[in-house]
């Protein structure tokens, strides 16, 4: 499955068998791949930032250096590629993951922390980390827009994300209200069903052009307004 999230990235999942064979040849797989529609993308002049998962014990044996420099695509503003890992598994291993995002930072790649406030995060752990997003887990998200204890928490975190120097992603969005609310705290970005189902490359090319069409005269009204889509 892909993920697109309009004027951001496109991110590319799998389910990962439990056999560590198989798990890095698919995440390998699905490196390649997101690049490759990285490229497939930019020959239609659409440009955008790669977004994988991949658990960190894959990282450490996989040549990232490599794979981005053999199927990125070879253009001058290439937006990079974006490494999501949990947050369970990147306080768990603080001390590689600073390594492997300083390294990766050479090759325009860095890591995002996902499913943020899940777990019991540690923020001096945190402190050492240079990550490029911080993602609201949707437990918080769903029903942020009324819910007196999930506001604060979105709230905190947001803040938290950039106090860091980091964008903060709400995930999970299926109401008006709860993205409305995100919007209002100064969330930068948002995925979720609320902004389309999974669909076609095709249709999804179709829609990225269209945007790109009506944008500026809708931008002083959607300025705020950072949608995210799933396709398929």
């Amino acid at each position: 499955m892909a993920r697109y999230r309009a004027g951001s990235r496109l991110s590319v999942e799998s389910s990962l068998p439990a056999d560590e064979a198989s798990v890095l040849t698919l995440a390998e797989r699905a490196l390649v791949k997101a690049l490759q529609s990285g490229l497939n993308l930019s020959r239609f002049d659409v440009n955008l930032r790669i977004a994988i998962n991949v658990p960190v014990k894959c990282l450490i044996k996989l040549p990232v250096g490599k794979i981005v420099r053999d199927h990125r695509p070879q253009v001058d503003d290439w937006p990079g590629l974006m490494i999501d890992v949990t947050e369970e598994q990147i306080l768990s291993e603080i001390t590689l993951a600073n390594e492997l995002s300083r390294t990766f930072a050479e090759h325009n790649v860095r890591l995002a922390i996902d499913d943020f406030g899940k777990g019991c995060a540690t923020l001096m752990k945190l402190k050492e980390l240079p990550f490029a997003e911080m993602k609201l887990d949707r437990s918080f998200v769903v029903g942020c827009g009324t819910d007196k204890v999930h506001a604060p928490i979105c709230k905190t975190v947001i803040n938290l994300a950039h106090s860091f120097g980091a964008l903060a992603v709400g995930i999970g969005l299926e109401k008006a209200s709860d993205t409305m609310a995100l919007i209002s705290m100064g969330c930068d970005l948002g995925q979720g069903f609320l902004f389309g189902q999974p669909m076609p490359k095709e249709r999804l090319i179709a829609l990225l052009k269209q945007r790109v069409t009506v944008r500026p005269a809708a931008t002083a009204a959607a300025a705020p307004a950072k949608a995210a889509l799933e396709t398929a």
